[in-house]
């Protein structure tokens, strides 16, 4: 057996020598390392007794939508094609065809064709299978095609000749009443069915050959891998006949198959053929020897994979003379702020990069001069995704809840309890992060009328957990909070702006401590309303996830 070494993937590959693949971001070359040598083990051992050295061994690739699955499938290929024989199919592209069996040979024909020093090719004598089928197969067996009864064609197909009670007259009789047309169709098809059924034998001794000559070939060591991509997403008759084929057809000694599928999206997809009562887990746990579920990634380094990064850059926000909230040193950063809320609302890969489509187009779409709080967006998506009712409450401004209290009666509790406690109860203290540039803000504070102090903060990076940015800022945006009254106000300082009052504030808190959570918020109290954050209302916001969210991401082309 072939030893395979660990697969590096950290580094983008370097086309034209090779298909591009830009760097594993989601750490998963060691998985296909893992499955490489487990399949490879499974198609073919040496170790094994002469009669069981070959075996055929088909694994399905679970993982939800979004995961990666189609590039981990495309680079893993390209890895294992060095030494062993491989084929890639993605089903979807190929699902225009009435007959998975034509694709998967097709495509084994053309890729090992490449691969193999000897000739590949189908023989005449199995020529029939490439051949259209009657007219009535290839338009799905309509009741009526051309003017042909398909019940009758049922009737003559099927006729029950072994019935002892029918004499011979009324059966020739009966069969004299049918049309030349019907029985040309009927003889066709016959002819058809055994004419595959003979080219299917002929192929599988052809592709059982092929196995033993790779065995032979002195680059290429076996078993033979073949990947099938994007099932799910398959006309739901395709993808189970694409199944069956497999199972039935190229159930092939020294060939390994490996499926790759959204499983669950899969058993919907079976479920509409056969009925929502039918066990779809069962049924398809017959196709497989096994299953290998990636699990999900992190949010953070799957947004950076599929999201248009360079919208989150400072090069790109200052040509445009536009501003966001929280400013960020690199995008990954910023994403990563965005992923700490949608990881709090538990939503789905697919949610997640919708919702970042989206904040992405209100970027794009924000004139010179504007500004917006992306995790404002991001927690005002997420509620609209998860809870609509909830989401219509708290922009209408209609929002209001109450529990019990110690005594026995009825408290109300505000936006920012109720989101903490029922929406974002196991993420409260995952932290944001905020690159401030503290001397570009200002130089120094206002203390009092008669005087001001230096800022002595240092240019950093300062942050906030979650639950501290909901109470603090996001319940202030959207008008269930008064605005800010910092520690320092009182009678002497009545008299005194928002502005100086957050400049004061900042001048008397321990700078010593700067990285504490205290100190980012009396930053985020500053720059909010310096820079007029606080003037961005309810109203636009909403108009904002309005305008945006009838724009949903249908995967990458």
């Amino acid at each position: 057996m072939k030893e395979i070494k660990e697969f590096n993937w950290s580094k983008a590959t370097n086309p034209p020598l090779e298909e591009y693949f830009p760097a594993d971001k989601l750490d998963r070359a060691r998985y296909a390392t893992f499955l490489s040598r487990l399949l490879a083990q499974e198609g073919f051992d040496e170790s094994r007794p002469d009669d069981e050295q070959k075996k055929n061994y088909v694994l399905n690739l679970n993982a939800e939508w979004g995961a990666g699955k189609t590039y981990f499938l495309k680079r893993w290929s390209q890895e294992l094609i060095v030494d062993f024989p491989v084929v890639y199919i993605d089903a979807w592209q190929q699902d225009y065809s009435d007959d998975p069996f034509l694709t998967v040979i097709a495509a084994i024909i053309e890729q090992l064709g490449k691969q193999a020093s000897f000739t590949i090719k189908i023989p005449n004598k199995a020529a029939s299978i490439f051949k259209a089928v009657a007219p009535a197969i290839a338009q799905g067996l309509t009741k009526k095609i051309s003017g042909i009864d398909l019940a009758e064609l049922n009737t003559l197909l099927f006729s029950e000749e072994d019935e002892e009670s029918e004499d011979n007259d009324s059966v020739k009789q009966n069969s004299s009443e049918f049309s030349p047309a019907i029985k040309a169709l009927a003889q066709n098809l016959i002819k058809d069915h055994e004419a595959k059924n003979k080219s299917i034998e002929v192929i599988k001794s052809k592709l059982d050959d092929w196995v033993s000559k790779f065995e032979k070939q002195e680059d290429k060591s076996l078993p033979i891998f073949i990947f099938i991509d994007e099932l799910d997403r398959c006309r739901p008759s395709y993808a189970v006949e694409m199944l069956e084929t497999i199972k039935h057809i190229f159930d092939v000694k020294g060939i390994v198959f490996v499926v790759a599928t959204d499983t669950e999206q899969l058993q919907h997809t079976i479920k509409s053929i056969y009925g929502e009562g039918f066990d779809a887990k069962i049924y398809l746990g017959r196709f497989f020897n096994s299953r290998y579920s990636l699990k999900r990634p992190v949010l953070k380094d799957f947004l950076s994979v599929h999201s248009d990064t360079t919208k989150f850059e400072s090069a790109y926000l200052k040509s445009r003379k536009i501003e966001m909230l929280p400013r960020t040193k690199t995008p990954e950063t910023a994403l990563a702020n965005i992923s700490v809320v949608l990881d709090a609302f538990q939503v789905s890969p697919r949610t997640a990069i919708q919702i970042t489509e989206r904040i992405t187009a209100i970027i794009v779409n924000l004139p010179s001069g504007k500004k917006v709080d992306v995790l404002v967006l991001a927690i005002l998506f997420c509620i609209h995704e998860k809870d609509y009712p909830l989401y219509e409450e708290i922009i209408s401004g209609l929002f209001q809840r109450e529990e019990p209290d110690n005594k026995g009666g009825i408290k109300k509790i505000n936006l920012s309890v109720f989101l903490q406690k029922n929406k974002l109860e196991k993420y409260l203290s995952k932290n944001i992060t905020y690159y401030i540039d503290t001397k570009s803000h200002t130089e120094d504070f206002f203390v009092d009328h008669t005087g001001r102090s230096k800022n002595n903060y240092l240019e950093d990076n300062y942050t906030i957990t979650l639950s501290k940015f909901v109470e603090h800022i996001f319940c202030l945006v959207v008008g269930y909070k008064r605005a800010f009254r910092s520690p320092v106000a009182n009678s002497r300082n009545d008299n005194i702006s928002e502005l100086q009052r957050a400049e004061k504030s900042l001048a008397e808190s321990n700078v010593k401590n700067s990285k504490s959570e205290n100190v980012t918020k009396l930053w985020l109290d500053y720059i909010y309303i310096k820079d007029e954050y606080n003037k961005i209302t309810k109203e636009q916001y909403r108009d904002f996830i309005e305008l945006s969210s009838p724009l949903d991401y249908m995967g990458d082309s």
